[in-house]
Parts: C-alpha cells; structure tokens; sequence
C-alpha cells in the first residue's frame, strides 16, 4: 500500500521533472534563436570611402594635379593637435575631404566639396574651416566639381 506521503513525494518529484525539462528545452530553443540571429546578423558593414559625387571630385583632383598626392576623408587628428583635452574634442570625429600633398608630402590645400547636405551647415562648416586656417591650413570649398584650370589656377597658382 503506497502512504500519502509518499505519494506526494512522486508528485512533487513529478512536478519538478516535468519544470526541468520545461526549462532545458526553453533555453535550447533561447540559444537557437540567438545563434540563428548571431550568424544571420552582422555587427559590421563595409561602405564606400567617399560619394559618387566625392569620387567625381577625387577624379578631376587627380587631372589636375598628377604630380601631386590626393588623400581622402581624412582625420582632422592627422592634421592638428591641441595641448587641451577640451580643444582636442572640439575636432575629434571630424574629417576634411581631399588633401592635397606635393611631393614632399606637405599639405598644399584642404578641399571641402559640399554637396546639398551641406545647406543650413554654413555656420559649422566656417568653425571647420576656422580651426584649419588657424593650424596654418588653405581650406577651399566647392559646391559643384569645378573645371582643370579652375582647380589649378586656385589651388596652386598656375
């Protein structure tokens, strides 16, 4: 004859087998989805460097200037420093669209292409343009991608 309390122990027994299992096949279901979403989702994704309208500019930089060096985006850190943390965050993240460098490597002029993102930024874009003439820097800016000549008799005088 099985006692009451014995029974009650093979129901509890039961109960408690029954909420593990539950438990172990939730959390495998949990740890599938989350792979499946791991490996199906990616954190990082390439982008291109410059725009199309940036690399029709990078195009009639370099017919311009075939002996010259034409890097793009790049860091306002590569170009100046500061001694002040609070100056130094002032162009943290900030990056300037050409820079032309003769064959020495000197920086000749900066050139800033706005594009029509730029519209309402005027004030911004002066502080920019402000920090790099004050690093001893020529910045130019267009807003359209301007003729050889153009560029040649502006930027180095020809």
């Amino acid at each position: 004859m099985v006692h009451a309390s014995q029974f009650t122990f093979f129901i509890i027994g039961c109960a408690f087998s029954i909420a593990l299992f539950i438990t172990i096949i939730s959390e495998k279901v949990k740890s599938k989805s989350t792979a499946e979403t791991t490996t199906n989702k990616r954190e990082y994704y390439s982008k291109p460097v410059i725009t199309r309208f940036e690399t029709k500019m990078f195009q009639r930089l370099k017919q311009a200037f075939p002996d010259h060096h034409i890097l793009v985006q790049v860091a306002f850190s590569s170009l100046i420093t500061s001694d002040y943390m609070p100056t130094r965050n002032k162009f943290n993240r900030k990056v300037t669209d050409f820079v032309i460098l003769n064959h020495h490597l000197d920086v000749i002029c900066i050139i800033e292409l706005d594009d029509p993102s730029h519209t309402g930024k005027e004030d911004e874009d002066a502080k920019r343009d402000a920090m790099l003439n004050e690093a001893g820097y020529r910045v130019v800016r267009y807003d359209h991608i301007p003729t050889v000549k153009h560029l040649q008799k502006e930027v180095i005088g020809k």
